[in-house]
């Protein structure tokens, strides 16, 4: 068995090739072996293997959502009519609370759009194309310190005067948007950008760039709600990612779809998926009803499994799950009255 290492470069996704690695770190499953055969692998392909499982749990293991379905094709009729309107361009702004995996859907559909387009114009690396730019708000920034990062992520290489014009500013952030044939900005954390001045130049690029507007943030709609703020949200499709309410049918299916598709692909040696799904009600209180919060539950338990050295077999049981949720309402904000007596057994 042979297990060639992830290799990361780049640790943010504000820069073009940090971007593209995001959407490149898709490490395939390891090689499914049982206990026996791992334990009989020496201490360095043990580690391998171990790091191989963690980053396919990490990277490539996902789950649908209603949303990413709204989203994706809200985003495919927008890059399509956008480039042709001369004003007026719709965006779309994707709302929710933390841990509820806002960022994590607009990097899917980024990558998305990056793909289509690279199976569209095959030669795009090589003429120099960004189909998908993407930048990050931090605490008070501004709608100038946004123009800087379109520039520099579009031309890493450029140094900006410090006194710089916002209005020159603009221009050289709309021409290199129109120069790499940008069909995509996303702009994370956005509720950060609420203003008056942000909010401005948000409606300037989308008036003079063909390039869709995507915000990305927490209650948006309070943060562009007056003036120049108000007319970004008129322009944009708003989609919210609102936690699952176990009392909802069709919310409670989706939970027991999403953590079903986690228990068939833990990527443990010898592992029978069962217990995750059959203790699906108790995890949707744990975890809040939020999806961020179940993804990070089963990482912990899959990394509890491959970090006890003692350990026998990796197969999940009661005792391993609670040891879990007993740690998250001790280590995080997100608190919880599950009980070891609340978990059951795989059938």
């Amino acid at each position: 068995m042979k297990i060639t290492p992830l290799v990361l470069h780049h640790d943010r996704k504000t820069s073009l090739a940090g971007l593209r690695e995001a959407f490149d770190a898709e490490p395939a499953s390891p090689p499914k072996i049982t206990f026996r055969q791992y334990t009989d692998l020496d201490s360095e392909a043990r580690e391998l293997y171990d790091q191989a499982r963690e980053d396919f749990l990490r990277l490539t293991l996902r789950v649908k959502t209603r949303e990413q379905t709204v989203c994706a094709r809200i985003l495919e009729d927008l890059i399509r009519i956008n480039p042709r309107l001369k004003n007026s361009r719709r965006g779309l702004m994707i709302s929710a609370p933390m841990f509820s995996g806002k960022t994590e859907l607009a990097l899917l559909l980024a990558r998305s759009v990056e793909r289509r387009h690279a199976a569209q114009h095959p030669d795009y690396l090589r003429d120099g194309d960004a189909p998908v730019v993407w930048v990050e708000m931090t605490e008070h920034s501004t709608g100038k310190a946004l123009l800087a990062q379109i520039v520099e992520f579009l031309a890493p290489t450029i140094v900006l005067p410090k006194q710089i014009a916002t209005d020159r500013l603009r221009k050289l952030a709309v021409e290199a948007l129109h120069r790499h044939g940008t069909k995509l900005l996303v702009i994370d954390e956005a509720h950060k950008l609420g203003g008056t001045e942000p909010s401005s130049v948000i409606k300037a690029l989308q008036n003079e760039s063909c390039a869709t507007v995507v915000l990305v943030g927490i209650n948006l709609d309070q943060a562009f709600k007056t003036g120049d703020g108000l007319q970004v949200s008129a322009r944009c499709d708003f989609v919210t990612l609102d936690k699952i309410d176990p009392a909802v049918q069709e919310d409670f299916e989706q939970w027991i779809k999403w953590v079903a598709t986690f228990d068939s692909f833990l990527p443990l040696c010898g592992h029978a998926h069962g217990l995750l799904t059959r203790n699906a009600g108790t995890l949707v209180h744990a975890a809040d009803g939020k999806l961020a919060v179940l993804a990070m539950i089963v990482d912990r338990l899959v990394a509890s499994i491959l970090r006890d050295e003692s350990r026998t077999s990796e197969t999940v049981t009661r005792e391993r799950l609670f040891g879990v949720l007993d740690t998250l309402r001790r280590t995080t904000l997100n608190t919880h009255n599950v009980t070891l007596d609340d978990l059951v057994d795989a059938a």
